[in-house]
């Protein structure tokens, strides 16, 4: 029974009924040392009596090591890894180290994670308990947390115990990787029962120092325990300045400095060992001289719990008062006997104890801990190689392996999201060479770093002035540098940095037929589109790109250019791939062209269902860029939907995300849809400010054309014929040099709403003639719409009908509901009481949201729910909860009549 946790002991109770009765959930509860989380842990544990059990604590000697922690919880199930899809057992056994890990993914490890859980959860309800979880390894938090996010419909249920990480603490900073989970706040007891427990285990207490243990105490329940064990020896008053973890740490220090000193050196072992595994320990002792008796001793005195085969302290704090009260050189001796009893059986912990053990420059255990860290870099876990790189620094013993190894550090903390460390790690290694390539390598990665935290255009600066240092001694390094300098001078609108880039791309002496010649011809292209300079469209489809990095710029180049059914043909074999592959990093990218190539086309739906998937794994693998672009995209989807709510949702933090970072472009397709909410509504006024502020895209290109059709109307509908005049003469200035095929129709449409009713009807036949903007259906539907209001004004009201009637059949097909409504708005004006707008809802198809669409278009191939979760990221459970509403909707009861469903959009 816990005193005074009522509540809290609820919401476990609660939490594992919910996983009984096959609905998953996820729960942090987070509180400072001694509060009572591993108490409500167990107590999870006993309640969850009859279900499997999975428990792991973090232990501060491993929070280096990838995947450590994961490792341990799935201890008792991994021979059940074999059971996983390929792609996922072969991610899973790689971070485990059980075989080659050929560049791990998180992003997989988690869905594996995910996977293996959900199959647990078949055969019986499954409860995973993480105790000390500011201590378990960057990667392993990943995982559980993308697991976490996704158990809705799979009996399982995560409980992760973790303190608040504070700016002294030296352990990982996993508060922030939880936040997204939900969160139990655990304050100290209620003053009658802190003082019920004070009175249950302390009886003898004297009544003039139970209320200054109260005071002290602070209702944290394991110093209501541990400090009337002290009350003789110091103040427990609350007028002591220390945090209460270090008063508790205090009185574990006096209870083993109490013990024998061959006692007080065993928990120093067990303490420097930090796993717990009672052979190592021994083993080590043993070099040492300490008798096995010494153990008895330390379990006696109830500092430590023993079992069978392994040893754990009875609190953390008990481990760090063990450690932090032996003097220096006796911790060195620990870790040097445990470095030698560990060499040959497990190289990582081996490398840092004999790192540990070092007085001064080593170099042997800083190339051991170099190793470490590149085998950490290959199973993705980059927060691990930072601290293996730069602690192999200090103990390098010349100023060029120093510099080396702080840049490699440097570029693997950037990877990891320590944008701050990072910075300091290239200023630390800068100091120590003047080696041209280390210095671009650094120039590279504070290039990085820059664009990360939103400022491109010194990334670019950065970046060029990094490559014309090696352009003659490495023209390989130096060409990619300045392919992705082009990159970073494009998204923050420099054109002259780009001009600069590219120019000193041309000069570089790298042979015609270099692998990495089409990539330096896309960054041409590439800086031709955002300068505006003519373009050879020939060049758009001259190229066969193989690589991700070739598929993504051409991809994203034939999108900008508005050739949709190429851009949609490459984003396609890049989804593909990417999946096969398992470049789940690289996915989010792949499937935002694919995104916009189908938006192109006017196959909405089929946009917003790559598109929420792109989200969900951008913001999984933080990457806000593309994260910022597809709220963009996604806000001008709802716009066409005439979905306020997540119009300006998503268009708003796309917005707040590009002030920020200082990226004009990537709030471009989100200030667009605000105002295309607003056209579509007739609020013109509000919509022409919009448009008159906003960042207008690339000269020339798809969206350029686009969205200044919407400014001109919107410029007309608001009263201001002037400036719809004078956008589009400059639509009209260098039609030639339009990318987008479908530019001279939008073009000739504008043309028709500025001109006199004798010259108007010219230009709309212009924009309507046959070939033009045929696989274009929105566009299309637009003219149609202006041409058909333009008829009804000039009283042809049957001509009127026929285009709307057409607008309206484009509108509904493509899923614009808002525009779909303002056809059959004018076809009503026009006297047309015989067509009833019908919403895209009254499909069947149209009635699913997007990731109802995608699991049943998978399903319908003959796919098993447990290839759709491989390729969507969820759950088989999951995917059968989606198939189990979707059936309904489209009325039907088997997935054998999925065949004979149109589910083409």
């Amino acid at each position: 029974m816990l005193l005074g946790r009522d509540p809290e002991l609820g919401v476990i109770d609660r939490l594992v009924d919910e996983v009984r009765a096959s609905t998953g959930r996820a729960l942090v509860l987070r509180g400072e040392p001694g509060i009572g989380k591993s108490a409500l842990l167990d107590h999870a544990r006993r309640a969850g009596r009859g279900m499997r059990v999975l428990r792991v604590a973090g232990v501060e000697g491993e929070a280096e090591l990838p995947y450590s922690a994961l490792h341990l919880l799935l201890r008792s199930v991994i021979d059940r890894i074999g059971e996983l899809p390929e792609p996922q057992a072969a991610a899973l056994r790689g971070a485990f180290g059980m075989e080659p890990a050929a560049g791990a993914d998180r992003f997989l490890v988690g869905l594996a994670t995910l996977t293996l859980l959900s199959e647990l959860a078949t055969e019986l309800p499954l409860l995973c308990l993480v105790d000390e979880g500011h201590w378990i390894d960057t990667a392993s938090a990943d995982a559980l947390r993308f697991a976490g996010r996704r158990l809705e419909h799979d009996p399982v249920g995560l409980i992760v115990a973790t303190r608040e990480h504070r700016e002294h603490d030296r352990s990982p900073d996993h508060a922030r990787s939880f936040t997204d989970l939900p969160v139990m706040e655990l304050a100290g007891l209620p003053h009658d029962a802190a003082t019920a427990l004070l009175a249950q285990e302390a009886p003898e207490l004297p009544e003039r120092l139970r209320d200054r243990v109260l005071a002290a105490a602070g209702g944290n329940p394991l110093a209501l325990l541990e400090l009337p064990k002290t009350v003789g020896e110091e103040d427990p008053s609350g007028t002591d300045p220390l945090p209460i973890s270090e008063r508790l740490q205090h009185a574990f220090t006096g209870q083993i400095d109490r013990l024998e000193e061959t006692t007080r050196r065993l928990l120093v072992i067990v303490a420097a060992e930090g796993t717990g595994e009672l052979g190592t320990v021994m083993r080590a002792a043993d070099r040492l001289g300490v008798p096995t008796t010494a153990l008895a001793e330390a379990e006696q005195a109830g500092l430590i719990v023993v079992t069978a085969g392994s040893v754990r302290f009875r609190h953390p704090l008990v481990r760090t008062a063990a450690y932090q009260g032996a003097l220096f050189t006796q911790r060195q001796a620990v870790h040097q006997a445990l470095a030698e009893t560990m060499e040959g059986s497990d190289p990582h912990r081996w490398a840092w104890h004999l790192a540990a053990a070092a007085f001064g420059p080593d170099e042997r255990a800083a190339a051991a801990l170099e190793r470490t860290a590149e085998s950490s870099v290959r199973r993705d876990g980059q927060a691990a190689a930072v601290a293996a790189y730069e602690r192999a620094a200090q103990l390098s013993q010349d100023g060029p392996a120093q510099s080396r190894r702080l840049s490699a550090a440097a570029v693997a903390a950037i990877e990891a999201g320590q944008f701050q460390r990072a910075e300091g790690l290239c200023d630390a290694a800068e100091r120590l060479t003047g080696e041209p390539l280390v210095l671009a390598r650094l120039a590279n990665t504070r290039g990085r770093l820059e664009f990360e935290r939103g400022s491109p255009r010194v990334a670019a600066r950065l970046t060029i002035d990094g490559a014309a240092k090696i352009a003659v001694e490495a023209p390989e390094d130096a060409a990619g540098m300045l392919v992705v300098a082009t990159y970073y001078a494009g998204h923050g609108v420099d054109l002259p940095l780009a001009s600069e880039a590219v120019a000193l791309l041309d000069t570089l002496d790298l042979p015609a037929d270099h692998d990495f010649q089409p990539y330096m011809s896309q960054a041409r292209g590439f800086h031709k589109i955002i300068t505006g300079e003519a373009a050879d469209h020939a060049m758009f489809f001259a190229l066969r790109p193989t690589s991700v990095w070739e598929q993504t710029w051409t991809a994203r180049v034939l999108n900008v250019a508005g050739h949709a059914s190429a851009a949609l043909e490459m984003s396609m074999a890049m989804v593909a791939e990417t999946r096969a592959a398992r470049l789940i990093g690289h996915l989010a990218n792949a499937l935002f062209h694919q995104a916009c190539a189908q938006a192109l086309l006017g196959r909405h739906q089929a946009a917003a269902e790559s598109a929420e998937q792109a989200l969900t794994i951008a913001a999984d693998t933080g990457q806000g860029s593309v994260a910022t672009y597809l709220r963009g995209l996604l806000a001008w989807l709802a716009a066409l939907d005439g979905d306020d709510q997540r119009c300006v949702a998503y268009a708003d933090e796309a917005i707040r995300y590009a002030d920020d970072h200082r990226a004009p472009p990537s709030a471009a397709d989100a200030t667009w849809a605000l105002a295309l909410l607003d056209l579509g509504h007739g609020r013109y006024e509000s919509a022409l400010s919009r448009m008159e502020n906003r960042w207008r895209s690339w000269l020339y290109s798809t969206a350029w054309a686009r969205s200044t059709a919407d400014h001109v109307e919107a410029a007309l509908r608001a009263g201001e014929p002037g400036i719809a005049a004078r956008l589009v003469g400059e639509l009209e200035a260098d039609i030639g040099q339009h990318l987008d095929p479908c530019g001279p129709s939008i073009v000739a449409r504008c043309r028709a709403l500025v001109s006199p009713a004798e010259e108007a009807e010219h230009h709309f036949t212009t924009a309507l003639k046959p070939g033009a903007c045929e696989d274009r259906p929105f566009e299309r539907a637009r003219t149609l719409l202006a041409y058909g209001e333009w008829l009804r004004r000039e009283h042809r009201k049957t001509e009127a009908r026929v285009q709307l009637r057409a607008a309206l059949e484009l509108f509904q097909r493509t899923g614009a509901k808002l525009w779909a409504s303002r056809a059959q708005a004018e076809l009503r004006a026009t006297g047309d009481r015989s067509v009833t707008r019908v919403p895209a809802e009254s499909s069947p198809i149209g009635r699913l949201t997007p990731q109802e669409l995608q699991v049943v278009r998978l399903a319908a191939t003959g796919a098993t729910n447990r290839d759709i979760g491989a390729q969507m990221f969820l759950s088989p459970r999951t995917v059968a909860q989606h198939l189990y509403r979707a059936f309904p909707k489209l009325g039907i009861t088997t997935r054998t009549e999925l065949a004979a469903l149109d589910l083409d959009l």
